[in-house]
């Protein structure tokens, strides 16, 4: 097996063509995730061309090696054991932002603090609610990321996916298939993009509306632990953290993981958590939940790894 690994790592080498990518074997994914967790990965990829990306999609078809685009690594949960493929993060050509008119074209590399910082200053309206979301655009397309009300898919007027064979391709809105932290684009190698229809208004107002979700969103959540965002979708018509409170769980602690006394639907890695004791942690509070008030809360942050 370590023959082989080392077989299709010194193929991937190849791929490298930009100096601004970067690949590293055996990579901590802990220093590439928001939780602070996580074991090796056999391949970490900063990509910065779609040229590379189109080869790696190939280089997945051949060889057969496991890909994840990772991105900021802000909703990810990644083993204690690490993760066997390539972890990828999207930059340079691949995080590129266009304005045209109310038209914006932004690729899945860029942040969506950066987005939505952007947008203010221009005056257009649509994204505010994504400054205090600290993953990438790509992230935000696969999942439907939102807050406040808001969600991502709603600006999307349509996304660039690319196949397993390297080639890229569009697909509208509906194709994009936008639920609730949910979309239909985890069927294809990647996104590498998408194209916003935004609202026109004043920059002034439209920043004061930004700094006002921001500032509630910082009293509100947990800010300086290390942590994955929110652990549990929101069941419908109602809040995990709030179940997860009445349930008498904040603060509740396995290891090193602890319930946000903050907020209770957030997981902190107060003191070098595991990802075995974030997972047993987060059963845990779906057995309390399920017990005491009838409902199966589902976890919203992805796991790599497992």
């Amino acid at each position: 097996m370590e023959n082989s690994t080392q077989h299709w790592q010194a193929a991937l080498a190849n791929i490298v063509q930009s100096p601004n990518s970067r690949l590293r074997f055996g990579e901590p994914l802990s220093k590439h995730t928001h939780f602070g967790i996580g074991g090796e990965a056999a391949a970490y990829f900063e990509v910065s061309t779609l040229a590379e990306l189109a080869s790696i999609a190939r280089f997945h078809q051949q060889w057969q090696v496991p890909v994840a685009i990772i991105g900021r690594g802000s909703n990810l949960l990644v083993s204690d054991a690490g993760f066997s493929g390539i972890a990828i993060r999207l930059i340079g050509e691949l995080a590129q932002l266009t304005v045209d008119g109310n038209t914006v074209t932004v690729g899945a590399g860029v942040s969506l603090p950066r987005l939505s910082k952007a947008m203010s200053r221009r005056g257009l309206s649509g994204v505010e609610f994504a400054l205090g979301i600290p993953g990438s655009v790509g992230g935000a397309l696969m999942m439907n990321a939102g807050a406040w009300g808001s969600s991502f898919g709603d600006v999307v007027t349509n996304v660039t996916v690319m196949h397993d064979t390297g080639e890229l391709s569009q697909r509208s809105h509906a194709e994009a298939r936008f639920e609730y932290r949910h979309s239909g684009l985890g069927d294809y190698f990647c996104v590498t993009g998408a194209t916003l229809s935004l609202e026109p208004g004043d920059a002034a107002t439209i920043t004061k509306q930004m700094q006002a979700f921001y500032k509630q969103k910082v009293a509100t959540q947990p800010f300086a632990e290390e942590n994955a965002g929110c652990m549990f979708k929101n069941p419908p018509g109602d809040s995990a953290g709030r179940l997860i409170d009445v349930c008498g769980l904040k603060g509740h602690r396995i290891g090193g993981a602890e319930v946000s006394s903050v907020h209770g639907n957030f997981i902190l890695n107060l003191d070098n958590a595991t990802a075995a004791d974030v997972l047993n942690l987060v059963a845990h509070i779906q057995q309390q939940v399920k017990a005491k008030t009838g409902v199966s809360l589902q976890t919203e942050v992805k796991r790599l790894g497992f």
